[in-house]
């Protein structure tokens, strides 16, 4: 670019040509230079930011935790899932022999591996106590993979029979279950049913006449003298008593006491304990006493032969 200035060529050249400016020389004698014109920056285009590159950053920044965690959890998994840490043997203690196959088809569903073992001891016990003859159920840890199932079954206290034959257990606290060992035995004694009750389930508890007669048997269990007690419960004659007393070299004596509806029950078994403390020579001349009405006692004497008393 050229200009002419008072007959001077001065020759410039352009600002694009070189990035200083060229000085210019004014008449006055003083260089002028222009400042330069901004140039915009050239800007360049932003990328897109991936979205993978922060993951990969978190995990480069925490990979020796990771590692560690990852470690960790392989050799949890091969703990749980070793037969060494697996349950291989359960003992199951006070069981009677002729329920070993019941209680093995119970358990077998709750032991298929991998077995929890912090919620199986309890499922276990659970499904063991909704048996009818099981009181309870305790879990014990033995070994590495072996434990105790320790099963207290119920005491038969009191035999119930009803009238079509057929055969309950009662426990001292009143529930009724069905003993694994069909030719249990009673520990204090018999009650038996006039006619059929439909109250009468496994796992119930005794209820009316039935309580009354528990009572009973709790209450005679007590004494060393009598023997084979039986309670007979009927709606006709009411509530019975049958035992045989014994003491000493003497022979047993046969006694009947009846309690009717038993409604005043508590004032009866003081009366039932007198007259069992009786002697043996005057018991022998009773058939029975009725101690229905407490208070007014009624002896029927036993008939003797030949009308001698």
């Amino acid at each position: 670019m050229r200009l002419r200035e008072r007959g001077k060529r001065v020759r410039i050249r352009s600002q694009a040509a070189s990035p200083r400016p060229v000085p210019v020389l004014e008449p006055t004698g003083r260089f002028y230079a222009p400042a330069p014109k901004p140039v915009a920056a050239r800007v360049r285009p932003k990328r897109r930011a991936r979205r993978v590159a922060p993951l990969w950053g978190w995990l480069w920044r925490n990979a020796e935790p990771l590692l560690w965690g990852a470690v960790l959890g392989a050799l949890a998994l091969s703990l749980w899932f070793s037969p060494r840490t697996q349950l291989t043997r359960l003992e199951a203690a006070g069981v009677p022999s002729e329920a070993h196959a019941e209680l093995y088809a119970l358990l077998n569903p709750h032991l298929q591996p991998p077995i929890a073992l912090r919620d199986t001891p309890r499922h276990l016990e659970r499904a063991v106590q909704s048996l009818d003859w099981v009181q309870q159920a305790r879990w014990q840890a033995t070994g590495v993979g072996q434990a105790r199932l320790t099963v207290a079954p119920r005491e038969p206290f009191a035999e119930i029979q009803t009238a079509n034959g057929a055969r309950l257990f009662a426990d001292p606290t009143g529930v009724l279950f069905r003993p694994p060992n069909p030719d249990a035995k009673p520990t204090s004694g018999v009650i038996r049913l006039a006619q059929d009750d439909s109250r009468l389930r496994t796992g119930g508890y005794v209820e009316g006449e039935m309580q009354a007669a528990l009572t009973i048997l709790h209450a005679v269990s007590r004494r060393a003298d009598v023997h084979r007690p039986r309670v007979q419960v009927s709606r006709t004659h009411g509530i019975r008593l049958f035992a045989q007393i014994q003491r000493g070299a003497e022979p047993p004596v046969a006694v009947q006491l009846r309690f009717g509806d038993a409604s005043a029950l508590e004032q009866q078994l003081p009366t039932m304990h007198r007259l069992l403390d009786t002697p043996l020579a005057d018991l022998r001349q009773w058939e029975y006493v009725d101690i229905s009405a407490p208070g007014s006692e009624a002896v029927k004497p036993r008939a003797t032969m030949g009308g001698q008393p």
